[in-house]
């Protein structure tokens, strides 16, 4: 394969991130705990997800600080539909991954999949249901983080609505929704499951987190029943806002280095590939990605390839590395058997560039829009062939840097994602 000039690239967009998200965290829930009046020894739990929210570990202790500073008591709830292989066990083992445990966050952790079962909606008679434990709690408060969603676009998305309904209905309930969402469309069954669920279970609190286009924790503000809805939709536009863009309209190549259930849902975004999760029509507008080519599956996503089917080729270590009942499981509970169509397994990187680029009909690798990027969550910094280069859009929101080897192959498989130096 022909060398492949490259530059590293920056985004300069520069948004405040919070140092102490513990202490933010509690001091925001602070008041509205205040208000839900809870009594001294009440039960709370605090849902914990799967999805790799920055720093995590800390928000969520920082959300328990502040339910023992009323004078309840803390614990979490494994709150992530049917993701960990939909097991108590594999969802404990997630959020160790994540940082998660009894350790990190002072709370104990209950991960078991039993539901109860709250009632049937009126609109679309949809049957929901509940986590047992966090049903049975004096009080709950939801964790999430608000950001647009990798399947559909709408005014909620992706944020405390989806974990009061898709998190805490556990697998039974995921794969309730999924189904209704097929039917009638996400954003209707979300707000009609999750409003259903505060009527009837004791939520007192949602602490949204929105991040930056680093990754890092932008805001922490809570909400309580009452506020929740309009909250999240406004903090909704300000995360599209903030959120990493790959600035070009059409590429060649697309090299992703990591995919896996702790970057995203799909373990791609969608919104930064432009791929949808059938992975043939497009999500957003731009960028159009001719080929897709994602080299490793992340040890955090335990197995989990869900959105391997958004990518036209994989590396024989990640198709090694997957866990086909819990990928399998996890993509059919969405409704979604695109997702985890296995792409064209190559050997190394070599075969897997020259095969991509040859699919996307470039016959000189040298005049190839090709860009690599860690993974989806983080594109603050990305590595740019000069053929994309030419296309790039963002004003002065991007800088380019000197001359890297991120493009570059030693021996078969290309050498390690660059830090890179900005000129």
């Amino acid at each position: 394969m022909t060398a492949i000039d490259a530059r590293i690239v920056r985004d300069t967009l520069e948004a405040d991130a919070i140092d102490d998200v513990a202490g933010a965290a509690c001091i925001a829930l602070a008041p509205v705990l205040a208000r839900a009046r809870l009594r001294p020894g009440a039960r709370v739990a605090v849902t914990a997800g799967s999805r790799g929210i920055a720093r995590i570990d800390a928000i969520l202790r920082g959300a328990c600080d502040a339910v023992r500073e009323t004078g309840a008591v803390p614990f979490l709830v494994a709150a992530m539909g049917s993701h960990g292989g939909g097991t108590s066990a594999g969802q404990r083992a997630m959020l160790a991954h994540l940082g998660v445990s009894e350790r990190t966050t002072g709370a104990a952790i209950e991960s078991e999949m039993d539901v109860v079962e709250l009632g049937t909606t009126g609109a679309h008679g949809v049957a929901v249901a509940c986590d047992a434990r966090a049903a049975r709690a004096d009080a709950i408060v939801v964790v999430a983080r608000v950001k647009p969603h990798t399947d559909f676009t709408g005014t909620i998305e992706s944020g405390l609505l989806k974990m009061i309904a898709i998190g805490l209905g556990k697998a039974i309930g995921a794969a309730r929704y999924h189904a209704a969402f097929a039917r009638w469309g996400y954003e209707p069954i979300i707000r009609e499951v999750a409003g259903f669920v505060m009527e009837r279970a004791p939520i007192v609190a949602g602490l949204a987190i929105v991040e930056d286009n680093r990754g890092g924790t932008h805001t922490l503000e809570a909400f309580a029943p009452d506020a929740l809805v309009a909250g999240e939709e406004r903090l909704l536009r300000h995360a599209r806002e903030l959120m990493p863009k790959l600035p070009f309209p059409e590429l060649d190549l697309l090299i992703v280095d990591r995919m896996g259930k702790n970057y995203s849902g799909t373990g791609m975004d969608t919104n930064v590939t432009g791929r949808a999760v059938d992975g043939r029509s497009q999500k957003v507008p731009e960028p159009v990605i001719d080929q897709l080519y994602v080299r490793e599956l992340s040890a955090e996503s335990d197995g989990n390839a869900t959105g391997i089917g958004l990518a036209d080729f994989c590396s024989r270590r990640l198709a090694d590395a997957i866990d086909w009942d819990a990928s399998y499981l996890n993509a059919l509970t969405a409704a979604h058997p695109a997702a985890v169509r296995l792409p064209v397994v190559c050997e190394h990187d070599r075969d897997a560039i020259r095969h991509a680029l040859n699919a996307a009909g470039v016959p000189d690798a040298a005049h190839a829009r090709v860009v690599r990027v860690r993974d989806t969550l983080h594109v603050d910094t990305f590595v740019a062939s000069g053929a994309a280069l030419a296309t790039m859009k963002g004003g002065t929101r991007y800088v380019v840097g000197e001359p890297n080897e991120g493009l570059t192959l030693a021996g078969d498989d290309l050498v390690p994602y660059p830090g890179g130096v900005l000129a």
